[in-house]
């Protein structure tokens, strides 16, 4: 295939991501509420972390458990399936019609998120659903144990961190009010700013907890559910989790009540 034929290819994809975009992006606001249920078990996972009682991993595979034990467990999971399907194809059609290459890295990134989380939701529907902590801990300890591993892992542990960092700006900043068709009440306004701080807070420990697993701990590199035990083992530790989880809960709402008129994921 010759370049011209390269790109030619390139714009039909443009035109048709174009002409499909509302289609789209309306099936895709399904993968927001999916979304939306995932934050809202986590956060309860994290508060009962703080309280002591919780019975699984406070991450999306704990989550997904905690599904799959409940009566229309298997539905609701299909649905989880479904909705995360239909972000991947959201943001596909995104990164296609996307104007600048910012933009088009962000959708292809909520794009391989919408994908695992599927994929996890997928796994536990068909009853082989297995701890996303281990499976990190595990990919951990082999990136160690490779060539110049330590110093990749402390990379992805800055990034994440960095991550961190950014969610919060972005809270702080109200940079979520763009997310949404029409404007944003007071109360909508006060749970994103709530939820993207909160989420910040989650992901640069989760980043700083990477950057230390490379001294062989991988243990550290757990996940959220990780990074949640740690948070509850600081002075005033559960109060700071508590405050957390009720952030991740205030984001879970944002995205269940704001689902309908989002502009982007």
């Amino acid at each position: 295939m010759s370049g011209n034929d390269v790109k030619e290819t390139a714009r039909q994809g443009e035109r048709f991501a174009e002409r499909h975009e509302t289609t789209v992006k309306r099936v895709g606001r399904v993968g927001v509420l999916a979304e939306g249920v995932v934050y809202l078990l986590v956060a309860w996972l994290a508060l009962q972390i703080a309280f002591g009682t919780a019975p699984a991993q406070a991450d999306t595979s704990g989550a997904m458990s905690r599904i799959a034990a409940q009566p229309f467990g298997q539905v609701l999971l299909a649905l989880l399936t479904l909705g995360f399907a239909a972000m991947v194809v959201w943001q596909v059609f995104a990164a296609v019609a996307a104007d600048g290459a910012a933009d088009r890295v962000k959708a292809v990134v909520k794009a391989v998120v919408a994908a695992v989380l599927g994929v996890t939701s997928a796994r536990f529907l068909f009853g082989g659903g297995t701890s996303s902590g281990q499976q990190q801990q595990t990919l951990t300890q082999r990136v160690l144990e490779a060539p110049g591993g330590a110093v990749l892992v402390v990379v992805v542990g800055l990034v994440v961190a960095g991550v961190g960092v950014g969610l919060a700006v972005r809270g702080l900043m109200k940079k979520f009010e763009d997310k949404v068709e029409g404007s944003l009440s007071p109360a909508l306004t006060a749970l994103g700013v709530a939820g993207w701080v909160a989420r910040g807070v989650a992901f640069g420990v989760l980043g700083v907890l990477v950057v230390l697993s490379a001294n062989g701990d991988t243990a550290k590199s757990r996940g959220l559910d990780a990074a949640f035990h740690e948070i509850a083992q600081q002075p005033y530790g559960r109060v700071l989790l508590t405050v957390v989880a009720l952030g991740l809960a205030a984001y879970a709402l944002f995205e269940l009540l704001t689902a309908r008129r989002r502009r982007r994921a």
